[in-house]
């Protein structure tokens, strides 16, 4: 029985990891550097998965790309010191990964975070073999977005539009999954809401990381 979706794609922050103890370890350092009160709870999570430099320039209050870039640089400063690999992949991620790959269903990472850190946290953590390509920017100051971002991997796996689903926990991902033209399962443990997910038009819901396995295994999927 052919497969219902030929490829797969995982935002990084929020779907694949819970990354917000070290992201907002991070923000604080930032803050710090420039003086800032430092951001609340909610704020520091806000920084889980839009590009950095919209937050910085939204709860930073910056207006002057120098002083976005340079808290993008500080930010990095704590982040290559070890914040980075201060995350948990979600429980039943890998072994979703896995079962994905033995059914025939290629993998991918779209992520706004810069892909020399992404491979690096695939590396530690064991999981490189589990992924068949990771689309990401650069580095910080290569503006991609995610629409950009599905469209180059779908074009790398040589997969169908029509057969290849994004899986991410904000609009981000379901706003760059509708321009794309693929399938969308919007994720409620990460740090998007339903309220936002739904808002932004995305085909499934999934409350857990078996509602995803659901969504892409499912024949009652549509």
């Amino acid at each position: 029985m052919d497969n219902r979706f030929e490829a797969a794609l995982f935002d990084f922050d929020g779907t694949l990891a819970d990354t917000g103890k070290g992201i907002a370890k991070c923000v604080d350092y930032a803050a710090e550097y420039f003086g800032l009160q430092t951001l609340n709870d909610e704020q520091r999570k806000a920084f889980v998965g839009p590009p950095l430099y919209e937050s910085f320039r939204k709860y930073f209050h910056l207006e002057k790309d120098e002083d976005i870039i340079t808290a993008i640089e500080k930010y990095r400063e704590c982040y290559v010191q070890g914040a980075m690999y201060d995350l948990a992949f979600y429980p039943g991620i890998k072994e979703l990964l896995a079962d994905m790959k033995d059914a025939g269903i290629k993998t991918g990472v779209a992520s706004s975070k810069p892909c020399g850190f992404v491979k690096s946290i695939l590396e530690k953590y064991g999981m490189t073999a589990l992924f068949d390509t990771v689309s990401c920017p650069g580095d910080d100051k290569i503006k991609k977005t995610k629409y950009e971002l599905i469209t180059e991997a779908v074009k790398i796996l040589g997969s169908d539009k029509s057969k290849t689903v994004m899986i991410g926990d904000r609009h981000f991902d379901i706003d760059g999954a509708r321009a794309a033209g693929v399938y969308s399962v919007g994720v409620l443990y990460g740090y998007g809401t339903a309220q936002e997910l739904e808002a932004a038009g995305a085909d499934y819901i999934a409350e857990s990381v078996s509602d995803v396995r659901k969504a892409v295994f499912s024949p009652e999927y549509k």
